[in-house]
């Protein structure tokens, strides 16, 4: 879990908030990790000895303090420990600075996962039924693109899109949701084990080869750096991604954008028959219990409820034939059945209330209004 304190000095903006509040509780395998925003002292930290610049990224020599990273002028310092991190964000960043604190805390965290025996790794991760696949590779390959495919052809949920967690507890690996989750913000503190590692490479065919041991070892830790600030850190590392490499499956797949993708991946990890998995399933909706609807003149409004407060920052407006919808979904209903009862409510046609039912629920879901449940 994340313990956060924001002191006196730094008020947290609710981008920042929003996407640490998930994991701000003892739910999940993720290691505990304490966060401490400060001002940053007028002079800076110019006492600080560079051991080497990464990008934006600065790590400095040991102090007695502890680890020192800097990113964009702002800094962090880790205790010894890596159980810690004291973040000073530039005066430009004040009230904002969400950019800046993440990256810097992204790059503490994984010291943390890695004292543990885990580490973070670059992936779109998706659950099927109760299994986690990770989808990896260079930038451009198609991570995501793969996990959506999944998602639309195997009603795949997705866990993370950018940076999973892997955990390894008791002989089990996990892919473990964490606050970073690329542009898409879709941050859950949930787990799943994990099934497969598998590595997207561009091709005209549909191809999975398994790799060797010695391969799946190069391919994490070459695309997973990590920047020893000791020895024995970087032993730690090494031997959390042996550890992963011993216990699961990883693969290359060679593939285009196309559901035989998915055929050609499901049946390697499942060793069973694409059709046999690919059914129908009925899509059901349903309102969440932190939103509720107001009317205001002639208009509904969305308003958020409790914690969600913190991350939604939409204005969500409907007409009253989306009110009438919103009351439908106290339970778990389908879009058919919205549409029946749309159609039936203002006496149009069927194609009509199909097309305003289908846009309704676009709209609700692109906002995050909806729980859904397939049957």
């Amino acid at each position: 879990m994340f313990d956060i304190d924001t002191g006196k000095d730094y008020q947290l903006n609710k981008e920042l908030a929003g996407q640490f509040e998930p994991f701000c509780n003892n739910e999940g395998k993720l290691p505990s990790f304490s966060l401490c925003f400060k001002k940053m002292p007028p002079e800076g930290f110019k006492d600080l000895s560079v051991a080497k610049t990464l990008s934006d990224y600065t790590f400095f020599e040991e102090t007695e303090q502890g680890f020192w990273v800097s990113f964009c002028g702002c800094f962090m310092c880790l205790s010894k420990e890596f159980r810690h991190a004291d973040v000073y964000l530039a005066e430009r960043c004040r009230g904002d600075g969400t950019y800046e604190a993440s990256n810097l805390l992204m790059q503490g965290y994984m010291y943390r996962l890695v004292t543990q025996g885990d580490f973070m790794i670059h992936s779109a991760a998706v659950m099927y039924e109760d299994d986690a696949i990770l989808f990896c590779g260079l930038s451009g390959a198609g991570k995501s693109t793969q996990a959506n495919l999944w998602k639309t052809y195997l009603h795949a949920s997705v866990l993370n899109y950018d940076k999973p967690c892997i955990i390894q507890e008791s002989g089990r690996v996990y892919a473990h949701g964490s606050p970073w989750s690329g542009k898409e913000a879709l941050v859950r503190n949930v787990y799943k084990p994990l099934k497969a590692i598998v590595y997207v490479v561009q091709a005209k065919e549909n191809r999975v080869r398994r790799l060797s041991s010695a391969e799946a070892f190069g391919h994490i830790f070459l695309h997973n750096y990590v920047y020893p600030f000791t020895d024995e850190i970087e032993a730690q590392y090494i031997a959390a991604i042996q550890d992963a490499v011993n216990c699961i499956e990883v693969y290359e797949l060679q593939c285009d954008i196309s559901e035989n993708a998915v055929a050609v991946l499901f049946e390697t990890l499942y060793n069973k028959p694409y059709a046999q998995a690919k059914k129908e399933f009925v899509m059901k909706y349903k309102t969440k219990d932190c939103f509720l609807m107001k009317r205001i003149a002639e208009e509904y409004i969305v308003i958020p409820r409790g914690s969600e407060a913190i991350n939604f920052n939409a204005s969500v407006v409907f007409n009253e034939s989306g009110a009438f919808l919103w009351d439908l979904l106290g339970d778990y209903t389908d879009e058919a059945a919205l549409a029946k009862q749309l159609q039936e409510k203002y006496n149009i046609d069927a194609a009509l209330a199909q097309k305003d039912t289908k846009a309704f629920l676009k709209k609700m879901d692109d906002n995050g209004l909806l729980d859904t449940i397939e049957e």
